[in-house]
C-alpha cells in the first residue's frame, strides 16, 4: 500500500508553460496549414481563370474571323472595306457585304441593260428579290465598272428603279460579261465599353464577344482601303472576376477581293 501512495505522488500532469508552448505550436501548425491550403486554392482558381479565359479566347477569335470574312462577299472588288478612311489602325472598322445574297444581272444579249442618267435598270426575272431602300452596288466586269445606288419604289421582276441616274452605260457586245446588281449592307465592328458589337445599316447592335478590354486592327501600313488585302486582328479578354488576369488572342484575316 505504501509503495503505490508513492508511485502516485510521482505522477504529474502537464504544466502551464507546456501547454502554453504546445498550444502555440499547434496555432502556427494550423496557421501554416491553412496558408497553404488557400495558396494552393487561389492557385488553382487562377488556374481555371487562365484556362478558362483561353477557351473563352480561341471562340472570340473565331467568331470575330468568321464575321470579318463577310468583308466584301458578293460585292465588286474593291467595294468591302469602308472605313477607316482614311487608313489608321483602331478599333472599328466598316464594310459592305452582301449579308442575304441577294442578286440579280441584266439581260444576256446585245440590247441595253440601262443607259446613263437613266433612272431604272433592266434585270433578268429577279427584280422582285429587291426592295424600297436597299443599298445596291451595279457592277460591269467587262470594264470593271461599278457604281452606288439605291432602289427607289418598287422593283418589277425585270426592271429595278434607282434612287439617281445611271452614272455608266450598261451596253452589250458579242463578249461582253453579265452585269451584275447586288444588295450590299454597311457593317459596323467596334468595340464598346467591354464587348465587341456588330451593327447592320445602323440598327441594334448584336454583341458578339464579352469580357474584352482591348481591341485593334492592324492594316501593315496601308493608308487607302483598296490597297488593304489583310487586316491583322487582336482581342484583349479580361476575366470579370480578376481583372489581373488577362490574354491576347491575334489573327489575319485575307479579304475576297
Amino acid at each position: 500500500m505504501k509503495n503505490k501512495s508513492r508511485f502516485l505522488s510521482n505522477e504529474r500532469g502537464f504544466t502551464v508553460i507546456e501547454l502554453l508552448i504546445a498550444g502555440v505550436l499547434g496555432v502556427i501548425v494550423m496557421g501554416v496549414a491553412i496558408y497553404v491550403f488557400s495558396q494552393q486554392e487561389e492557385v488553382l482558381k487562377t488556374e481555371n481563370a487562365s484556362t478558362n479565359i483561353r477557351a473563352k479566347g480561341r471562340h472570340a477569335i473565331k467568331v470575330l474571323a468568321q464575321e470579318m470574312k463577310e468583308i466584301g462577299f458578293g460585292l465588286p472588288p474593291d467595294e468591302g472595306f469602308v472605313a477607316p478612311e482614311p487608313v489608321a489602325n483602331g478599333s472599328t472598322i466598316t464594310y459592305r457585304s452582301n449579308l442575304f445574297d441577294v442578286r440579280a444581272s441584266t439581260p444576256p444579249s446585245a440590247s441595253s441593260g440601262g443607259s446613263a442618267a437613266d433612272t431604272s435598270i433592266t434585270v433578268v426575272d429577279s427584280g422582285t428579290t429587291f426592295s424600297d431602300g436597299d443599298k445596291i452596288v451595279i457592277y460591269n466586269p467587262s470594264f470593271g465598272d461599278s457604281e452606288l445606288n439605291t432602289v427607289d419604289g418598287t422593283p418589277s421582276s425585270t426592271s429595278i428603279p434607282l434612287g439617281s441616274g445611271l452614272t455608266n452605260t450598261y451596253s452589250y457586245g458579242a463578249n461582253s460579261k453579265l452585269v451584275t446588281i447586288n444588295k450590299y449592307n454597311d457593317v459596323v465592328i467596334d468595340l464598346n465599353g467591354t464587348n465587341i458589337r456588330k451593327t447592320v445599316d445602323g440598327g441594334t447592335s448584336t454583341i458578339l464577344i464579352g469580357e474584352v478590354s482591348d481591341l485593334a486592327f492592324d492594316f501593315f501600313g496601308e493608308t487607302q482601303t483598296t490597297q488593304v488585302s489583310t487586316i491583322g486582328i487582336t482581342i484583349t479578354l479580361q476575366d470579370s472576376t480578376d481583372t489581373d488576369i488577362t490574354q491576347d488572342f491575334s489573327t489575319d484575316i485575307t479579304l475576297r477581293n
